[in-house]
C-alpha cells in the first residue's frame, strides 16, 4: 500500500518536478553562456601579452 501511494504522489508531481529541473538547467546554461562571452569579449578587446624575457636572435 505505501508503495502505491508513493507511486501517485510521484506521479501527480512529476511534471511540476520535470518543469522545475528543466527550468533550473536552461538558467545554468544561459548564465554560463554569459559568462563565457564576457570571458571572450575580454579575451579579444585585451592586449597581447608580452613577454618579459630577452628575445633571442633567430639568425
Amino acid at each position: 500500500m505505501k508503495d502505491e501511494i508513493w507511486m501517485r504522489t510521484w506521479d501527480e508531481g512529476h511534471p511540476r518536478f520535470s518543469a522545475d529541473l528543466h527550468r533550473g538547467l536552461v538558467w545554468l546554461v544561459k548564465s554560463f553562456r554569459r559568462i563565457g562571452a564576457r570571458i571572450i569579449g575580454r579575451a579579444t578587446h585585451a592586449e597581447p601579452i608580452r613577454s618579459s624575457a630577452p628575445q633571442r636572435d633567430a639568425a
